[in-house]
């Protein structure tokens, strides 16, 4: 078979630009290295999740100056790093895609569809996992990498008075710099009304939004996103990366309560006819009917004499 002269430009065009693509100089961290570290930082930090509250930050930093000893790797090192990937955006991008599509793998390898310690009270209903997208996402505070939309069209499943619960972990690999993550969730009635839940994140924890259709209208339509805002005030130069992940959105329909049923007229229990209250016979000297008479009230004493 023979190939064109163009066929065989065009390859070797493609090859030409493929190999100019300029490398990371040899000075900072390498692609694969920085992946590793990241996706590293990401237990690390799932880590101090799980700790009290009151010494969250401390266990962030403890551990993840254990993953920089683990690669060998210095403060310094790293953070000119970073310096250098946050003017490369696009770099940066590509290797938070890869940490993410990893901790997508992770997640399905173990079976991320399942439910929290906290949504044992669900069960008592009607519930069911709805989320259809990655259950973890890597965002920058660089367009169009900071921003992730979800839509949901609801199915034969959904009930009228059917509540819609997003819950997922966020955390945040801050060298410096206001953190603002943002969540919202918006749900659309048949009678399109609209109702939202919208919250601010700026520390490493387990956030949950909820909307109800408490009208009992249907539910029309799903939406939302997450965001990681940019802090005008800070350095663009240092690390900034919001992780998204274990993400959950559940349906829950609360199953009425039945009420109980009266026993029609054919399973009334009745009482035998010689159990019924017989009045005391009347004494010798009085009517019998005044034995049937209700006793009066005693009148107050008259004044006449």
């Amino acid at each position: 078979m023979k190939i064109s002269n163009s066929i065989l430009f065009i390859v070797f065009f493609a090859v030409v630009v493929a190999s100019c693509k300029p490398s990371v100089p040899s000075q900072y961290i390498q692609p694969d290295e920085l992946e590793a570290i990241l996706y590293d930082y990401h237990l690390a930090g799932g880590m101090a999740l799980g700790v009290n509250s009151s010494e969250r930050n401390y266990n962030d930093r403890l551990y993840r100056l254990a993953v920089l000893k683990k690669y060998g790797v210095t403060e310094e090192e790293f953070d000119s790093s970073m310096v250098y990937y946050m003017r490369h955006t696009e770099r940066l991008h590509e290797i938070a895609k890869r940490v993410e599509d990893r901790m997508n793998n992770e997640a399905r390898a173990v079976g991320a569809d399942v439910y929290d310690e906290g949504d044992s009270e669900l069960v008592v209903g009607d519930t069911a996992s709805i989320w259809r997208g990655e259950s973890n996402m890597v965002l920058i505070p660089s367009e169009p990498y900071n921003y992730h939309s979800f839509v949901i069209t609801p199915d034969t499943s959904f009930h009228q008075g059917d509540r819609i619960i997003l819950k997922f972990n966020a955390q945040f690999l801050y060298q410096d710099g206001m953190r603002d993550g943002v969540a919202m969730l918006a749900v659309r009635f048949k009678n399109d009304s609209v109702g939202t839940r919208m919250m601010h994140m700026s520390s490493a924890n387990r956030y949950t939004l909820e909307v109800t259709d408490a009208q009992q209208r249907g539910i029309r339509e799903i939406r939302g996103f997450f965001f990681l805002s940019r802090d005008a005030n800070a350095t663009a130069t240092t690390l900034k990366v919001m992780i998204i992940n274990n993400i959950q959105m559940l349906r829950f329909h609360e199953k009425k309560k039945e009420t109980p049923t009266l026993p029609s007229d054919s399973t009334k229990v009745t009482q035998p006819a010689d159990s019924a209250r017989r009045l005391p016979p009347p004494p010798p000297d009085s009517h019998p009917d005044e034995a049937s008479q209700p006793e009066e009230i005693p009148k107050p004493p008259s004044s006449r004499h």
